[in-house]
C-alpha cells in the first residue's frame, strides 16, 4: 500500500531492560529472570509499531557510548532506515521489573546524559538534512536529554512548516509548551499534559472534551488528540470534535501503548486516510499494545480486529 515518507525523531532513547521477579521487596536481594532488551524511546517505538503494521519509516536517533552501540545492534535487525546522531555521554537505559506473583509492573526511568546547549543547532541542521526533499510526516516523540535546548522541537516544527511537512508531536513539560507556540499539525496529549499546556484556569475546565476544544481554540495545534483512558480519545479540530471509545480488553502491560497509538495514527495519515479513521486505528493499536507483555508493542492482527469494532462507536461531540 502506498504511503508518504515518515521520519521519527528520538533524541533521548533508552535501552529498555525488562526482567521478572516473584515480588519487589526492600532490603533483600531480588532474584530476577534473564533480561529482555529492546531499543526504546518514543520515536523508535513509533517506527517499530509502523513496521509491525506493515508500513515503513526512517528513524533519527541520538546515541552514545557502549549502551548506544548495543542499542544500534538491536535496531539493525529491523527494516527501519536509521540516521544516527552522536550523543554526548552514555545512552540511558530504563528498567522494568514485572512481579510474577501479582502482575504489578515497576518502571525505573533514567534522565539521559547531560548535553551541551549549543549542540542543538548542529543537531537541528542534521535533522533538516534528513528531512530535506522527501519526508512528508515527522514524528517528534519523547523527552529531551538534560541540557539540550528546550525549544528544539519548536525549531524543528518551524523548519517543517516552511517545507509543508506535517509534525506529529508527543512530548511533555517545557518542550511541549515551547512547541505549542509554533502550532504543529497534531499534538497527542494525556490529561496531565493537556492541563499543563492549558496553564492557569485549566482546573476550571470541567471535561476532557472541553479541554481539547480549549486547546484548539487557543491555537496550540491544528489537531489535538487527547487520550482519556477508559473514557476514550477526543479528536478536536476547528471543524470537528469526536469521542472514540476503546474496546474492552484485558490489560497486561501499558508500556508502549502511546507509541503504538502514534505509530498507527501516523501510518494511516501517510496512507491518505481521513483523520477520524486514523485516530480510530491509533486507539485500536493502543488497545492491542496493552494486551502484550512487557515492552512489546501492538500486533497487526489484533489492531485491525479492534479497529473494525471501534468504527461503529465514534461519537460526534457538540
Amino acid at each position: 500500500m502506498n504511503q508518504e515518507p515518515i521520519l521519527t525523531v528520538t533524541l533521548n532513547p533508552a535501552l529498555d531492560i525488562t526482567t521478572w521477579t516473584e515480588r519487589v521487596l526492600p532490603h533483600g536481594k531480588l532474584r530476577c529472570s534473564s533480561p529482555r532488551y529492546d531499543a526504546g524511546g518514543g520515536g523508535v517505538n513509533v517506527s517499530r509499531a509502523i513496521e509491525e503494521l506493515g508500513g515503513e519509516s526512517e528513524a533519527f536517533v541520538a546515541l552514545g557510548g557502549a549502551i548506544g552501540d548495543q542499542y544500534a545492534e538491536l535496531l539493525a535487525v529491523t527494516a527501519t532506515a536509521t540516521h544516527f546522531w552522536p550523543l554526548e555521554g552514555e545512552t540511558r537505559f530504563s528498567l522494568t521489573v514485572m512481579e510474577t506473583e501479582t502482575g504489578q509492573q515497576y518502571r525505573f526511568v533514567l534522565p539521559g546524559p547531560l548535553q551541551v546547549v549549543e549542540d542543538g543547532t548542529r543537531l537541528l541542521a542534521e535533522l533538516e538534512r534528513a528531512i530535506q526533499g522527501h519526508i512528508r510526516f515527522v514524528v517528534a516523540s519523547g523527552t529531551l536529554p538534560p541540557g539540550l535546548a528546550e525549544d528544539i522541537y519548536a525549531r524543528l516544527i518551524r523548519h517543517c512548516h516552511t517545507r509543508g511537512v506535517r509534525v506529529i508531536l508527543d512530548t511533555s513539560g517545557p518542550p511541549l509548551r515551547a512547541a505549542a507556540v509554533e502550532r504543529p499539525f497534531l499534538m497527542k496529549l494525556n490529561q496531565f499534559e493537556a492541563r499543563d499546556l492549558a496553564g492557569d484556569g485549566a482546573d476550571a475546565i470541567p471535561t476532557g472534551e472541553a479541554l481539547a476544544r480549549t486547546l484548539v481554540d487557543r491555537g496550540v495545534a491544528e489537531t489535538v488528540v487527547l487520550t482519556l483512558g477508559d473514557i476514550g480519545t477526543v479528536l478536536a479540530t476547528q471543524g470537528q470534535q469526536l469521542l472514540i471509545r476503546p474496546p474492552l480488553v484485558k490489560v497486561v502491560s501499558a508500556v508502549g501503548a502511546g507509541d503504538s497509538f502514534v505509530g498507527a495514527l501516523t501510518l494511516c495519515l501517510a496512507r491518505g486516510w481521513e483523520l477520524a479513521d486514523a485516530v480510530a486505528m491509533g486507539v485500536a493499536a493502543a488497545a492491542s499494545a496493552v494486551t502484550t507483555e512487557a515492552t512489546e508493542l501492538c500486533e497487526r492482527d489484533s489492531t485491525e480486529r479492534y479497529f473494525r469494532q471501534i468504527l461503529g462507536d465514534i461519537e460526534q461531540i457538540a
